[in-house]
C-alpha cells in the first residue's frame, strides 16, 4: 500500500524511463495529452487505473490517511507483467516442484492448506512445462536463422548451439525432467490416499469450511479424493504429451540440421561443377527473353511425354496404422491385508535374526581373550539367541572380513557338539 505521493513518484519515474515508448504511438489520447506536466500526467494515470479497477483507495485508520493498493484483479495483471519481465522465471518448472513439495508437506504434517496449495500449483503445471518446449523452439529458430557460407562454419555454429542448449536445458532431460517429477507426484498422491482416514476426514472438513468453492467443484465426491485424482490427471497428461513432444522436436531438429550440413558439404566439394550452381549462374546472367526460352526448354524436359493412368477401380484407401505410444502409466498391484501382514512378519523375523558383523567379531574377540588367545567354535558362548547366532556365523564372518578382524581361522577335521548344535570344530586365534 502506498500513499498518493509515493504512487505519483512511481508513475513519474516510469514515465521518465519509458518516455520514447509511451509517446511513440500515432493515435493520441485527449485526456492524457492535455496534461500540463509529468505530475499532472501521473495524476490522470492514477485516476484511470482506479476507473478501470486496477487500484483502489484504502482508509488507514491507524494513521488516518488514504492509501492506494492493487485490487485482486490488478494484482493478477501486475503479476503477469512482472513474470514476463523476470527472465529467471522462464522454464524453471516451479509449479511442478512446488506441487511435489506441498504434497510431501501434507503427508508429513497433515495440514490441509498444503493440500490446497498442491492443487493450486497443479493447475499451472502444463503451462510451466510448456516453457521448456518454447525454450528449445526459440533456440532452434535462432540457430537455423544464421547464414553460413561453408559447411565448416555451419558445423561450428551447430556445435556452439548444441553446447549452449546443453548448458541451459540438458537438466530437463535428466534430473529436472517432467517424467521424474510426475512419477514422484503420483507416488505422493497414492501415499496420501492411504493415510489415516481420521486425518483425511479432518482435512476435508477444514477445506469445506475455508474453501467452499472446492466443495462445489468436487460435486459430492470426497474432497481429498477428488483433489488427488485431479492432480494425478494433470501431471500424467502433461508428462505423456509434453515430454514426448520435446523429444520429438529435438530429434527433428538434429535430423534437419544434419541434412543441411550434408548439402553444404556436397556443394563445397563439387564447387562450380555442380549442375544446379551452373544453372543458377546462367539463369541469373540471362535476359528476359533468354530466361523464357530456358524455362520452356527446362519444362519440356521435366514434363512427362507419356502419362499412364490408373484404373480407378484399383484404387483403395489405406487404413492408417494406430499410433504406438510408449507406455508410461505406472501400474501398481494393490496388496491385500494378508500379503502386507506376511511381508511385515518376514521383515520382523529377518531383523530379529540378523546380527551385525561388528557385533559377531566383538563377541569372538572376547571369547578368544577369555581363553588365552585362541578358542574353537564349540567353545563360543551360546547362552542366549544372539550369542547362538554369533557363534554359528563366526567362521564365515571372520573369513570374509579377513585381516581387519585381527583373527585367523584354522580348519578343523573333527565334528563336535556343544549341546546346542553340531559342527566342524574350527579353531579361531588371534592374528600374530
Amino acid at each position: 500500500m502506498l500513499d498518493r505521493l509515493a504512487l505519483t513518484e512511481i508513475i513519474v519515474d516510469a514515465l521518465d524511463k519509458n518516455r520514447s515508448l509511451i509517446f511513440s504511438g500515432e493515435e493520441g489520447d485527449e485526456e492524457l495529452d492535455g496534461a500540463g506536466d509529468d505530475r499532472d500526467y501521473a495524476d490522470k494515470v492514477r485516476k484511470r487505473l482506479k476507473r478501470f479497477g486496477m487500484i483502489e483507495e484504502y482508509n488507514d485508520s491507524a494513521y488516518l490517511k488514504v492509501l492506494w493498493r492493487f485490487t485482486p484483479e490488478g494484482k493478477r495483471i501486475a503479476k503477469m507483467f512482472a513474470d514476463t519481465r523476470r527472465k529467471t522465471s522462464v522454464a524453471r518448472q516451479r509449479s511442478v516442484r512446488a506441487c511435489k513439495g506441498a504434497l510431501k508437506a501434507f503427508s508429513e504434517e497433515g495440514n490441509h492448506e498444503y493440500l490446497v496449495d498442491a492443487y493450486e500449483y497443479a493447475s499451472t503445471i502444463f503451462d510451466d512445462v510448456c516453457q521448456v518446449s518454447d525454450l528449445f523452439t526459440e533456440h532452434q529458430r535462432r540457430i537455423m536463422g544464421h547464414s553460413f557460407s561453408t559447411s565448416k562454419e555451419a558445423l561450428v555454429g551447430y556445435m556452439l548451439g548444441v553446447n549452449d542448449f546443453d548448458k541451459r536445458a540438458s537438466r530437463y532431460f535428466d534430473s529436472d525432467n517432467i517424467y521424474n517429477h510426475a512419477s514422484d507426484i503420483v507416488d505422493l498422491t497414492e501415499s496420501i490416499a492411504s493415510m489415516n482416514p481420521a486425518v483425511l476426514e479432518a482435512a476435508d472438513r477444514k477445506m469445506m469450511e475455508e474453501h467452499p468453492a472446492l466443495e462445489e467443484e468436487a460435486n459430492g465426491e470426497r474432497l481429498h479424493t477428488w483433489m488427488l485424482a485431479r492432480i494425478r490427471r494433470v501431471v500424467e497428461s502433461t508428462r505423456d504429451i509434453k515430454h514426448e513432444e520435446l523429444h520429438r522436436v529435438v530429434g527433428e531438429f538434429s535430423t534437419n540440421y544434419a541434412i543441411l550440413i550434408g548439402r553444404l558439404i556436397k556443394l563445397s566439394a563439387v564447387g562450380n561443377d555442380d549442375p544446379l550452381i551452373r544453372f543458377a549462374g546462367m539463369f541469373a546472367a540471362a535476359g528476359d527473353e533468354e530466361r523464357d526460352e530456358i524455362c520452356r526448354e527446362m519444362l519440356h524436359h521435366l514434363f512427362p511425354q507419356r502419362a499412364d493412368l490408373i484404373d480407378p477401380a484399383d484404387l483403395k484407401i489405406a487404413d492408417r496404422a494406430d499410433r504406438v505410444r510408449t507406455p508410461t502409466a505406472i501400474v501398481r498391484k494393490h496388496r491385500t491385508r494378508e500379503e502386507m501382514l506376511a511381508a511385515d512378519i518376514r521383515n520382523a523375523m529377518t531383523a530379529a535374526f540378523a546380527v551385525p558383523a561388528k557385533e559377531v567379531v566383538s563377541r569372538v574377540h572376547a571369547a578368544v581373550l577369555a581363553n588365552g588367545g585362541s578358542t574353537s567354535v564349540t567353545h563360543l558362548p551360546v547362552g542366549d539367541a544372539r550369542q547362538l547366532l554369533a557363534a554359528m556365523s563366526a567362521v564365515e564372518i571372520v573369513r570374509s572380513l579377513g585381516a581387519e578382524t585381527g583373527l585367523t581361522v584354522s580348519l578343523g577335521e573333527e565334528r563336535r557338539s556343544n549341546g546346542v548344535f553340531r559342527t566342524v570344530d574350527h579353531k579361531i586365534s588371534q592374528r600374530a
